[in-house]
């Protein structure tokens, strides 16, 4: 009993601590973003705008971003029409000062039919940096012009899952129950009698070896029962 009480506290612990660390950080973050036009493999980025994260806990931001030219709405058709894909990088900067920069792309027809509207995705670890950023947009995929050259950006902020809270009650429960029939005797064997009781047939074998080996004369005794002439 006193075994499931060690097992049981230690497992609380571990599931307040990383509960902890989800709920008690918060800080900022700033992300750059610059896009690329271009169906080029090499990809030219021109700045589009930036998105300032005032809590990561709160997932509360603050997007700035310029409209499009007509010239890189008829860039953006250009991509649409030869299934290309529009090309984002985020520079993310965060309150602890460190830098990171990600790419993600969109199919540019799905940008066209949702009229600019796009999702942008951060993804935190637990302390808080973070560790991935995407971009979708839901379409539908058309080429035509959209209604409108501004963009509409949501920002979405992902935590890491604190996972599932472990059923203790049970475990314990399984650990009782298991002790209980191993005092009554009921917990079955299923070894073979060699993996039973391997430990005592070696040793015999090894004494009868060696003893063999020391008396040979012993073993070779009783077969000179012939007459001499």
């Amino acid at each position: 009993m006193h075994l499931s009480c060690i097992i049981f506290s230690l497992l609380i612990g571990i599931s307040t601590f990383t509960y902890g660390i989800e709920l008690d950080y918060d800080g900022w973050l700033q992300l750059r973003l610059w896009h690329a036009l271009n169906d080029e493999p090499v990809p030219n980025f021109v700045e589009r705008g930036n998105v300032t994260i005032t809590s990561v806990r709160s997932g509360a931001s603050v997007v700035g971003q310029s409209g499009l030219l007509q010239s890189q709405i008829n860039q953006l058709k250009e991509l649409a029409k030869t299934d290309g894909k529009y090309r984002l990088k985020a520079v993310a900067r965060t309150s602890s000062g460190s830098e990171t920069t990600f790419l993600t792309s969109v199919p540019a027809c799905y940008l066209l039919g949702s009229d600019l509207e796009d999702t942008l995705t951060v993804w935190l670890d637990s302390a808080a940096e973070p560790i991935a950023v995407s971009l979708s947009a839901f379409g539908p995929c058309v080429l035509d012009s959209p209604f409108t050259n501004m963009w509409t950006t949501s920002v979405i902020v992902k935590y890491p899952d604190s996972g599932p809270t472990p059923d203790t009650a049970t475990y314990i429960q399984k650990l009782e129950r298991e002790r209980e029939a191993r005092e009554r005797g009921e917990t079955k064997d299923n070894r073979s009698f060699l993996a039973k009781y391997w430990m005592y047939i070696v040793p015999a074998l090894i004494f009868v070896l060696l003893t063999s080996a020391t008396n040979p004369e012993a073993a070779g005794g009783g077969g000179g029962s012939g007459q001499r002439q």
